[in-house]
C-alpha cells in the first residue's frame, strides 16, 4: 500500500471515528444513539397514539421499549404524548427487538436525525420507569442507557418527576 492510500485511509478513519457520539446527549437535549441503522427505512407516523405506543402510515404499531409514558388522561399524559408526536413527525426509525402480547413490536426508535426517543422521553421527563424492572433483561443495553437518563430526570425534577405526586408520576389528573 502507497503512502497516499495509507494516509487516505487514516483520514477517512479519523473522520469517521470524530463523527460517533457517546449517546449522552448535550445541554440542548439532543440524545444521539446508534440504536438503529441508518440503511434503516425512515418511516412516518400515522395519525394517533400515545406517548409510547403509535401506528406507522403502513399500519404496524410500535411501543417504545423500556420506557411508559401516563395516559392521556393522567398526569402529564398529552405532554408526553406531545413530545412523542413532535420527535416522530418528520420520520423514524423503528429497531424492533420483540413483541409485546398486544403484537406491538417493542423498539428502540431515532428519529430521522439520529435522536433517541426512548432516552430522550426518560432523560426530559415524559415517561416514567413503571415497568423498567420487569422487562430491562429485554434489552440490557437500553437498559444501561435508561439507567442514567431516569436518574438525571429524577434528580433534576423533570417533567412528571415534579408535576406529579404518586407512584411513578402517574397521579390522575385533578
Amino acid at each position: 500500500m502507497g503512502s497516499w492510500t495509507k494516509l487516505a485511509v487514516l483520514a477517512t478513519a479519523i473522520v469517521l471515528a470524530s463523527s460517533c457520539t457517546s449517546g449522552t446527549g448535550t445541554a440542548t437535549g439532543s440524545v444521539k444513539a446508534p440504536a438503529t441503522s441508518a440503511s434503516s427505512p425512515v418511516l412516518m407516523p400515522a395519525g394517533g397514539g400515545d406517548g409510547d405506543s403509535w401506528h406507522d402510515t403502513r399500519g404496524r404499531e410500535y411501543r417504545l421499549g423500556l420506557v411508559n409514558t401516563p395516559e392521556y388522561n393522567e398526569c402529564y399524559g398529552s405532554e408526553a404524548t406531545a413530545k412523542r408526536k413532535e420527535l416522530t413527525a418528520d420520520g423514524f426509525r423503528a429497531d424492533v427487538y420483540t413483541q409485546d402480547v398486544y403484537g406491538r413490536g417493542v423498539s428502540v426508535v431515532t428519529t430521522a436525525s439520529g435522536v433517541n426517543v426512548n432516552d430522550y422521553l426518560a432523560r426530559y421527563g415524559f415517561a416514567n420507569d413503571k415497568y423498567f424492572s420487569q422487562y430491562r433483561h429485554e434489552n440490557p443495553k437500553l437498559a444501561s442507557q435508561l439507567d442514567t437518563a431516569f436518574a438525571k430526570a429524577r434528580a433534576e425534577r423533570r417533567g412528571l418527576w415534579s408535576a406529579c405526586s404518586g407512584t411513578h408520576g402517574a397521579a390522575a389528573r385533578p
